[in-house]
């Protein structure tokens, strides 16, 4: 039985696209060519950025640190 791969989604929402964000998803499908599916309800109003393998924890992102210190200012 093959396992089905978790794997962690890196978008910006289509109104907020200052701000990056993850989401993890387990026992994805996989098509022929190996790609996992993301389901379209997944998708929706999403601009994708990046798919990877495995529960990934973002640290930090683009902008993260000048924020902080903004507010520290």
């Amino acid at each position: 039985m093959v396992e089905l791969p978790t794997v962690t989604i890196l978008f910006y929402d289509s109104e907020i696209l200052m701000e990056l964000k993850s989401l993890v998803l387990c026992k994805c499908q996989v098509g022929n060519g190996g790609r996992v599916i993301i389901p379209q309800k997944v998708k929706e109003n999403k601009l994708i950025v990046a798919v990877l393998l495995g529960e990934v924890v973002v640290l930090n992102s683009l902008g993260d640190r000048a924020e902080c210190s903004v507010k520290s200012a």
